[in-house]
């Protein structure tokens, strides 16, 4: 006889209760910060069958995530992964002063849109949609401006996770809970409203007060690390010159090797885009930006050049072009392969940390192709 397992979709609705303390209290060094329990609803943690809790340091100025707002959905609670994408959209937002929507998906970004050309907020959702559409379907949508109701309508469309936004008007609240209590698409979509975004660390500088970047390990080992702030605060700390000296006279006519094209300022704008994205995408990471929009990411390969060709491949399966557009790489190239790959499909600018021993075959490639190649001199690997 057959099992029935369709009553397991229902573990998705229900919440898991664990047996988590309501405070708890660190103490690193002379510093003790307390901790209590969000007072938002929690579902599960990462799978339906894990209990899990989160914390909020007592009295923090800088609260954003911890003290969200449930505007809708917090009846059924947020899971693990909900605050996960959450956080990571607000990582990527807070680098913005323009208007500018990201959809998180698995903890990487699947679309980005930043106004470039006085778009409107339904109009820079929909591209950052059409990144990945495919992609998008059940993702975490993330903005830095007030969610407006043309907006809400265009969430509605497709099916969507959650909203995140530091305000929302009230006819688009009024859209996003139109489904509410029956079948229709998006009637558990959960709505929040952050505050504090900007507060959020994100430079070399930055006052950090604390706040500490907390993993552990399969043993239950805990690792603490300073949260990745990045020196690269406009394009003025682009090194749009780099150069590699050349200690063997046979090559490159015993000149020293260095980038000969220099980036347009369209060019640095978006490398400094899709850099910002891609502090925010598993590594390996690439990012292909054009016109303030993600074109395609590829995240989470072992190889450098498997990063840039899933990329590529993403990109033209979705339907885009990469002629025009730039590419971001969290890391060094180890070999001049990703340069050419790219330049195949008309990208025209770079932007690298440098740091390999074949950064000279990589600047090389960028002049064989004329491709702009820009350096960061830092690194932005994120390990999950």
């Amino acid at each position: 006889m057959a099992t029935d397992v369709s009553s397991f979709k229902d573990v998705y609705k229900t919440a898991v209760q664990g047996d988590f303390p309501t405070h708890l209290t660190v103490t690193m060094g002379t510093q003790t910060v307390t901790y209590t329990a969000v007072s938002i609803p929690l579902r599960y943690g990462t799978n339906p069958h894990q209990p899990f809790a989160a914390y909020v340091p007592i009295n923090s100025t800088r609260l954003c995530i911890g003290n969200l707002e449930m505007l809708k959905g917090g009846k059924d609670g947020l899971s693990l992964t909900n605050l996960q994408d959450m956080s990571q959209a607000i990582n990527i937002l807070k680098y913005f002063n323009k208007p500018a929507c990201t959809i998180m998906k698995h903890v990487n970004p699947c679309g980005f849109k930043v106004q470039t050309h006085s778009e409107t907020l339904e109009q820079i959702y929909r591209i950052a949609r059409a990144c990945d559409e495919r992609s998008a379907f059940g993702g975490i949508v993330g903005f830095n401006v007030t969610v407006d109701a043309p907006t809400a309508e265009a969430i509605m469309e497709t099916f969507i996770e959650g909203v995140v936004a530091p305000a929302y008007e009230e006819e688009a609240i009024a859209i996003l809970r139109r489904n509410e209590g029956t079948k229709k698409l998006n009637n558990a979509i959960r709505v929040a409203c952050v505050t504090n975004m900007q507060r959020i660390p994100k430079f070399v500088g930055d006052n950090i007060d604390g706040l500490y970047t907390v993993r552990s390990l399969v043993d239950g080992t805990l690792t603490f690390e300073i949260p990745y702030l990045t020196r690269i605060r406009s394009v003025s700390d682009f090194i749009c010159d780099p150069m590699i000296p050349n200690k063997d006279p046979s090559k490159n006519n015993g000149q020293d090797f260095v980038v000969a094209r220099r980036p347009t300022e369209q060019e640095l704008e978006d490398c400094l885009t899709a850099w910002y994205v891609n502090i925010n995408v598993r590594s390996n990471g690439i990012v292909f930006v054009k016109d303030g929009a993600a074109i395609a990411v590829g995240t989470g390969e072992q190889e450098r050049i498997g990063a840039v060709e899933q990329a590529i491949d993403k990109a033209i399966k979705k339907g885009h072009s990469l002629r025009g557009a730039v590419m971001s790489s969290d890391a060094f190239f180890p070999q001049r392969d990703c340069i050419d790959a790219v330049a195949a499909h008309g990208v025209t600018a770079v932007v690298w940390p440098a740091g390999s021993l074949n950064d000279a075959a990589v600047i090389q490639a960028a002049n064989d192709h004329g491709i702009a190649l820009i350096a960061t001199l830092e690194r932005c690997f994120l390990h999950i």
